[in-house]
């Protein structure tokens, strides 16, 4: 996609990530110092409860503060999360004050959705929550479906001892009804991925929307582009890929020398080793964030554009 392409249609799936790349590339050191900042807020909870713990457990003492430090943690917790997701958001912000010819610098996009923070964790909030749902009602609805096999065959499963089935057919097409219901969950799951791709970035660019208004928005932009978004973030997973693959060999590297060195001695290596996953798992996540976020608001942007007339275009130099 050049630059100065007119939007007269929806993007398609490599336009959209070929500008997410470059928004990726051309703007990586103000979108890294964003991800790195962001994603250290994550850590924040983490230590801390490290400490809490190793506290109590050299003291052995003063349990009945826990009924002040775990609702304290939470809050924290909490607030760690809305700011994770604010600085994260304000990579989506700047990708799109890019699209639209109205850069801002960063500390301008995190002031903004530093001021939505709670905002953020609510939205989040309520994404988990209907995730959760969904799982529970396939959960249910799956155990149902196997129940009324059962019942149909006269065959008891929840007694003891277990029945013996032994029909090859009946197994496999057991096995391969299994598979399918479990196919048909993963596909229900990346379809709601899509149809809330960009309620963050909603947030984090319309004034007017609050938390439920960003769920809501995410809905109705991308109705009928659903399977379309799913390809995208397909594409981006597999670009991300083996980055992936090389933060785990690394990963492995690390650990099994570490190991090694560490096996002629009294310390016990499964501490450092964890630490160690936790180092390299920091390093990936700052690296691939702004990637999708640069492509999550291009997505907003075009899902944008061609809903509402939005009338952009992109600019007539490279993003």
């Amino acid at each position: 996609m050049t630059a100065s392409s007119n939007l007269q249609g929806p993007l398609s799936v490599g336009n959209v990530v070929s500008a997410g790349l470059r928004l990726y590339s051309n703007h990586f050191k103000q979108y890294f110092g964003t991800a790195l900042l962001a994603t250290l807020w994550v850590i924040l909870p983490i230590v801390v409860m490290a400490f809490i713990v190793g506290f109590f457990a050299v003291a052995q003492n003063y349990y009945a503060l826990l009924g002040l430090i775990i609702p304290a943690w939470i809050v924290l917790l909490l607030y760690c999360i809305g700011k994770y997701m604010a600085g994260s958001a304000a990579i989506s912000r700047l990708a799109f004050g890019e699209l639209t010819s109205e850069p801002e610098t960063t500390r301008d996009a995190k002031r903004f959705t530093n001021s939505r923070l709670w905002s953020f964790v609510w939205m989040s909030l309520l994404l988990g929550l209907l995730y959760f749902s969904v799982v529970i009602a396939a959960y249910i609805g799956i155990a149902i479906v196997f129940v009324a096999i059962f019942a149909a065959l006269g065959v008891n499963p929840f007694s003891a001892p277990q029945p013996n089935v032994s029909d090859p057919g009946l197994l496999i097409g057991i096995g391969l009804l299994s598979i399918l219901l479990i196919l048909l969950v993963l596909g229900l799951l990346l379809w709601l991925a899509a149809r809330f791709a960009v309620p963050e970035v909603a947030l984090a660019v319309e004034t007017e929307v609050g938390a439920i208004e960003s769920l809501g928005r995410s809905w109705r932009l991308t109705q009928k582009n659903g399977w379309r978004i799913i390809l995208i973030l397909a594409v981006t997973f597999l670009i991300t890929l083996p980055l992936v693959i090389l933060i785990q060999l690394l990963t492995n590297l690390v650990q099994g020398g570490f190991a090694a060195v560490a096996s002629d001695q009294t310390v016990d290596p499964a501490p450092f080793l964890l630490l160690i996953s936790y180092a390299v798992s920091f390093l990936g996540n700052v690296f691939m964030l702004p990637l999708w976020q640069a492509i999550k608001a291009v997505i907003y942007y075009d899902l944008r554009s061609r809903r509402e007339g939005f009338g952009l275009q992109l600019r007539d130099r490279q993003i």
